[in-house]
């Protein structure tokens, strides 16, 4: 008996060890059969549970015998439960729609969207992953309802502009602030790699970006890179790559050979210079013209900007979770041919992401990232003067080549010197190679956090970054350069500038929350509170460095490493310059969330900041900023439940706040000084310095109050989601350079006396039209509108001019800020056609025309007598406030708006079994750009010099024989379809006009991916676990009546009172592409 009932034991002992070590086993895919990893796996009924690793597979052992149910649910997808008998399970989760769970950082803390108050547009990893770009801030454009983001220019490092609902300064810098993984940097999303992105947030009304004080004005881009996920113990190494070409997207036309020949004999008529020029360079007679017919034109913006540009893009990450450690490493590689001959884009990106638990109550991280940009070449930037870029030089040189010319020759009797050196034209090819540009940045950022739970209800978390921002700039001209002929004698020339910027970023919070305690109470009421104190520091050391006069044939590289061969060039302002600048601020904040039965929600913050850009009263120094905000969700009243029908989810949202803008320059609370007029003493020279600016000790912060109104809803049981939002900004206190007395001996003083309002809609809808088993179609859809307007620039002024400096120094001013009008109105003259015959009396004795009475005058700003086919401006007003039949500086007005009525975007992705496509529409409509290119590439102010081809339809006064006309019917025949004027050879012929104030509207299909994911059957034979191969085209098509290479552009972009300007900007590419991700 006794042995019997051993061996039963025994049995049972066996049994039970069996059942102690089964394992359940399976794999999770999302809709497009693609394997999601971090996806939780829990036995139903029971604490027990895993996660998928990335290639979506799981291990669960268990005891329990028998069929289970598991449950599956992530992030953003709707959760399943699957019975089992032990067999492997395949689970394929659907999209929530509603992705009110998913986790939105905000304020030192995070928050479940469904629980927000405040208006916050997101973008995660998915959305990105289908734009295989190396620019984060340019993937996001068209993305997010209430952001306007802007690709100044072509340039694959060229600088992007983030505005969130239209900025509200109007003289300092309207950037938002940028947090990574809870750290501030600068220009965030430029030293981050598109490929360690997992989300950004972006916090737009002041019950949200309030708790940030005075950097939170202008809104907060919080970016959260990717992490470690749950791997089953094991590293996962996977690699994400693409290679492709650029191709010049657009072009402008020009004349050609004939066209150009043709325009350069009627200019030379009447004028000895240009007769003479004409007859070296063309012949002497109209009948040699036709010989150009069949000239080879030369087209030099394919010269230029035509090469077939090879980029590629290379990520490595290894990520993990196991052990009380999370980790992600991640390298990156970046290089891109630019379209530009000898331009070079080079980045190499390192980032390392780690987090330990030391035990439950202690758990330590650090993030470490490297960015180091090298780009070559000098792109189309203007070098020591307005007019000598690159790209003019692309559109003017004349289109064929002279007799015995090579294309790459130069042509020193094509240089008009009566025009000035910086005007010259110079062939394209030749000035590229002359010039040498190398910009070389690298920026480190160090971060570490330890985090403490006292309790399950309080913690405390401690964090420290460094970021350190170098940049090194050399630059050399070789002596046929404009800027050598200009500035240095036509001798090489050089210079260096370096800079170097150090931040050090400290924060230390409390956190409470009872959301684990028991009891009544709780139950109905969670509260989360937090208490924290912030120090930030930075200091910037810059030198500037020139030397000029080296000896011909001198290297770039020579020149640049040893300046001492030149000589160096000093003067009052800029060489040799050093500078160094020192900025603290200490901060103090609270926050309280509150939420009654998950029906009202409140949030509450305040902040105080003291900073040293202000003067030294407590009351000037330091800032305080409160906000609060409210939601209601109606689904959980009783008495509403009826809206349940219609409603999947919905929540009303009201927020008020303030907000702050330290982004200004220093020291304006300081008086100021500069180099003056030098002096010798005893034989030597001195330097003498004389104040610049009146100290105003008054200064105080820029504040924006914010009221937002937003209702955030589900339909058609999760199948259709939108939120709208409806809000008021108002700066006050803005910077402005006010009228003082003369008598002060200060034409202005900065003081705090201007305001600005802007008020605007956003709708950003989520949906799901149509799903089915191997078919799905999602939708993203948001449109914003933006009205801004300045209200005040304080008593003594309602307005002042700004030029945008992208001409000659003699041009007036081209933009006004003005009280009632937007910042960034554009002023000017309103064209009016060109004089027409009727408009003149003929002396057919004399031939001389006379402008009749009653018809304006241009002579004062043209410096041209009117005549048949000058260009004719509108007199709209005069000295008293009424036209005079002179047009002048009175009749100067608004002629364009640089600010989009509405802009936003359209992403659909469709997949089919393993296929995946996208198409992303980004639009802009409503806002003007400035084309100062078609002003000056329509002028004949530069000599011998190629123009637009719309000046194929001029008024002529040569005709077909070459006979110059000048009486009125043979000019009303030779000009009966004439549908723009002569060309004007006056030196300020550049005055901006209505004609060229054009509409910028665009609607762009951004990108297009098709993608195959392959099948896990094929994969395991290869020991893979995901692998997806796609083809992109990015910038595919461009709808706009913009004339120019691309409305969307803005190259004063230092300055916000002067946007929208497109002169010589890099033209844009479109790129072909092709790539791969894989997990092992």
């Amino acid at each position: 008996m006794k042995k019997t009932t051993l061996l039963v034991s025994f049995i049972l002992s066996v049994c039970a060890l069996f059942a102690q070590t089964r394992s359940l086993q399976g794999k999770v895919t999302d809709e497009k059969g693609a394997p999601l990893g971090g996806v939780s796996v829990m036995l139903k009924g029971a604490k027990v549970g895993t996660q998928t690793n990335d290639a979506g597979t799981f291990t669960l052992n268990t005891t329990a015998a028998g069929t289970v149910e598991l449950v599956f649910s992530y992030t953003g997808y709707k959760s399943i439960t699957v019975s089992t008998d032990g067999k492997d399970v395949s689970v394929r989760l659907d999209k929530d729609a509603n992705d009110l769970n998913d986790i939105v950082v905000v304020g030192y803390q995070t928050v479940r969207r469904k629980d927000l108050t405040g208006s916050v547009s997101s973008v995660g990893a998915k959305q990105l992953k289908d734009v295989p770009m190396n620019s984060a801030a340019q993937a996001l454009a068209g993305r997010l309802a209430g952001v306007q983001i802007t690709g100044t220019e072509g340039s694959p490092d060229a600088a992007v502009t983030i505005r969130v609902r239209g900025g509200g300064s109007i003289t300092q810098d309207n950037s938002p602030l940028y947090i990574i993984d809870g750290i501030q940097v600068e220009n965030g999303l430029n030293a981050i790699s598109p490929q360690d992105i997992e989300t950004i947030d972006v916090l737009k009304d002041a019950s949200t970006t309030a708790i940030y004080g005075a950097r939170g004005a202008n809104g907060v881009v919080i970016i959260t890179t990717k992490s470690g996920k749950n791997s089953n113990g094991k590293s996962v190494l996977s690699y994400n790559g693409f290679v492709g070409i650029n191709k010049l997207a657009r072009k402008l036309k020009v004349m050609n050979p004939y066209e150009f020949v043709t325009f350069q004999y009627e200019r030379s008529r009447g004028n000895a210079t240009d007769s003479t020029n004409f007859a070296n360079n063309y012949g002497t007679t109209w009948d040699t013209l036709s010989n150009y017919k069949n000239a080879q034109a030369v087209d030099w913006q394919d010269q230029m900007f035509g090469r077939s540009a090879f980029n590629q893009t290379h990520n490595i990450s290894l990520s993990g979770m196991g052990g009380g450690n999370v980790y992600n490493l991640s390298l990156t590689s970046n290089t891109e041919d630019a379209i530009m001959s000898g331009s070079r884009f080079d980045r190499k990106l390192a980032s390392f992401k780690f987090e330990h638990t030391y035990s439950p109550a202690v758990k330590i991280g650090f993030n470490t990232r490297y960015n180091n940009t090298i780009v070559y070449g000098a792109g189309t930037s203007s070098v020591g003067s307005a007019s000598t870029n690159n790209l003019r030089q692309a559109i003017r040189y004349r289109p064929l080549l002279v007799p015995g010319q090579n294309i790459t020759d130069f042509d020193r009797s094509y240089l008009d010197e009566t025009n000035g050196s910086s005007l010259a034209l110079i062939n394209p090819i030749l000035l590229n190679d002359q010039s040498y540009r190398k910009s070389n940045t690298s920026i480190i950022n160090l971060s570490g956090y330890v985090t403490i739970t006292f309790t399950p209800f309080l913690s405390f978390k401690s964090t420290l970054g460094v970021d350190v921002n170098t940049q090194r700039k050399d630059s050399f001209d070789d002596s046929l350069t404009n800027n050598s002929r200009l500035n240095g004698s036509s001798l090489p020339m050089a210079a260096i500038a370096t800079s170097k910027t150090v931040t050090l970023n400290n924060s230390n919070v409390f956190t409470f929350s009872n959301a684990k305690m028991k009891g009544a109470f709780h139950k109905h009421n969670e509260i989360s509170w937090l208490l924290g104190q912030e120090i930030y520091q930075t200091r910037i050391t810059g030198q500037n460095t020139l030397a000029k006069l080296f000896q011909n044939g001198i290297s770039s590289t020579k020149a640049l490493g040893n300046m001492n061969l030149g000589t160096f060039y000093t003067d009052a302002t800029n060489y040799p310059a050093s500078y160094q600048t020192d900025y603290h601020s200490a901060s103090f904040f609270t926050s309280v969330n509150y939420s009654f039965d998950k029906k009202y929600l409140l949030t509450a913050t305040v902040r105080a900041d003291g900073s040293t850009k202000f003067g030294e009263e407590l009351s000037k120094k330091w800032g305080y900023f409160p906000s609060a905000s409210v939601a209601w969700r109606p689904l959980n009243e009783k008495f509403l439940e009826g809206l349940g029908k219609t409603f999947t989810d919905l929540k009303l949202r009201v927020s008020y706040g303030q907000s702050g803008n330290n982004r200004i320059a220093d020291n304006l609370f300081r008086t100021l000084y500069a180099s003056s007029t030098q002096y010798y003493l005893a034989g030597q020279q001195i330097a003498s310095y004389a104040s610049s600016t009146l100290a105003n000790p008054d200064l105080k912060w820029e504040r924006t109050i914010s009221r937002n109104l937003g209702i955030d809803a589900t339909v058609l049981k999760g199948r259709l989601q939108f939120s709208i939002d409806a809000y008021i900004n108002t700066t006050k206190d803005l910077l402005v350079n006010v009228p003082i007395p003369p008598t002060s001996g200060y034409p202005y003083q900065v003081q705090n006396v201007g305001s600005t309002q802007n008020k605007g809609l956003e709708l950003q809808v989520n949906a799901t039209p149509l799903k089915t088993k191997d078919f799905s179609w999602t939708a993203n859809f948001n449109i914003s509108a933006n009205k801004n307007v300045v209200k005040s620039l304080g008593g003594r002024q309602n307005y002042y001019l700004k030029n945008s400096g992208w001409a000659l120094s003699s041009s007036p001013s081209d933009y006004i800020v003005r009280v009632g009008d937007a910042v960034g109105s554009i002023w000017g003259l309103q064209t009016d056609g060109f004089y027409q015959i009727s408009d003149f009396d003929y002396n057919s004795g004399t031939g001389a025309y006379t402008l009749k009475s009653g018809v304006p005058d241009n002579t004062t700003l043209t410096a041209i007598a009117p005549k048949p086919g000058v260009l004719k401006f509108k007199d709209l007003s005069g000295p008293n406030g009424k036209p005079d039949g002179i047009v002048n500086d009175y009749d100067r007005t608004v002629i364009g708006v640089a600010q989009p009525k509405f802009l936003g975007g359209l992403n659909q992705q469709f997949s089919y079994k393993n296929f995946d496509l996208s198409v992303f529409v980004n639009y802009q409509f409503g806002n003007d750009v400035y084309n100062a290119n078609k002003l000056e590439f329509t002028s004949a102010y530069t000599g011998d010099a190629n123009m637009l081809a719309v000046m194929n339809n001029r008024w002529r006064n040569v005709d077909a024989t070459g006979k110059t006309i000048t009486d009125p019917a043979g000019l009303a025949e030779l000009n009966k379809n004439a549908t723009i004027w002569s060309p004007s050879t006056a030196s300020n012929s550049f005055t901006v006009h209505s004609w060229a104030i054009e509409n910028g509207s665009f609607v762009r299909i951004s990108n297009i991916t098709v993608g195959y994911t392959f099948a896990d059957a094929l994969l395991k034979k290869i020991k893979v676990s995901k692998a997806r191969v796609y083809a992109t085209v990015n910038n595919v098509a461009l709808i706009t009546g913009y004339s120019g290479y691309d409305p969307e552009v803005s190259v004063r972009r230092g300055n916000p009172e002067t946007p929208g300007v497109d002169y010589s900007a890099y033209p844009r590419s479109r790129s072909y592409i092709v790539g791969i991700n894989l997990s092992l």
